[in-house]
């Protein structure tokens, strides 16, 4: 007698995700639940945010309880992961193809805002997410040298558009790919503000999971 798909859903269910306190097989993650006749179950799992690390952990609690049912003579699960995008409130321009935007920030300078915005940033890519990295200190950047990338200037196809610089699996843009690092940007303001949203709008980022703004 093989199991049944009810039983096997709701052996999937005692396995909980310690980040989001729900099962992991919750309807919109669970993907092509199959029972044969001959017992074998296969089935995916498709995570709301990146965790290719725990991508083995995950697999592995899963695989178990699914062999804990009556009838279940083997098991085959594919873990993924697919970041979804967070409700912004109305009328908020969204950047095409960014899923998500997170800066950082501090009322107070020489806190470690750049360390943790690169830190951050490369955490999120080795975790599987696509990510961007923005330095949005247009008088100090300083992101140039942490993520090793001197000698870089973003291209142009169109004249009208940048292509952002990539290190680490990581694609960033900073204002130092743009100026002389040994000429003092001496912008007002208003010239300050249009450059960084030039840097935030004309550069072509792509599809991203996290763009992360390392805030002045």
């Amino acid at each position: 007698m093989s199991a049944s798909e009810a039983a096997l859903t709701a052996a999937l269910a005692t396995v909980i995700d310690p980040h989001t306190g729900q099962p992991y097989a919750i309807p919109r993650q669970l993907k092509n639940l199959r029972v044969g006749a001959d017992g074998a179950v296969s089935f995916g799992i498709e995570l709301g945010y990146p965790a290719r690390s725990q991508f083995g952990v995950v697999r592995d609690a899963l695989a178990a309880a699914a062999k804990s049912v009556q009838g279940v003579s083997s098991v085959a699960v594919e873990v993924s992961s697919k970041v979804v995008a967070h409700q912004v409130q109305r009328g908020v321009a969204l950047l095409p193809g960014v899923a998500n935007v997170i800066a950082v920030s501090s009322g107070k300078g020489g806190v470690g805002k750049s360390t943790t915005a690169v830190n951050l940033a490369l955490a999120l890519s080795a975790e599987g997410a696509r990510v961007g990295l923005l330095d949005a200190d247009i008088y100090g950047p300083s992101l140039p040298l942490m993520m090793g990338i001197l000698d870089g200037r973003p291209e142009s196809e169109d004249g009208k558009t940048m292509k952002p610089l990539e290190n680490h699996g990581v694609k960033v843009m900073s204002i130092g790919f743009l100026v002389d690092p040994e000429q003092a940007v001496v912008w007002r303001g208003p010239m300050a503000t249009q450059a960084l949203d030039q840097l935030l709008r004309q550069t072509t980022w792509g599809e991203l999971d996290y763009l992360v703004i390392d805030m002045p």
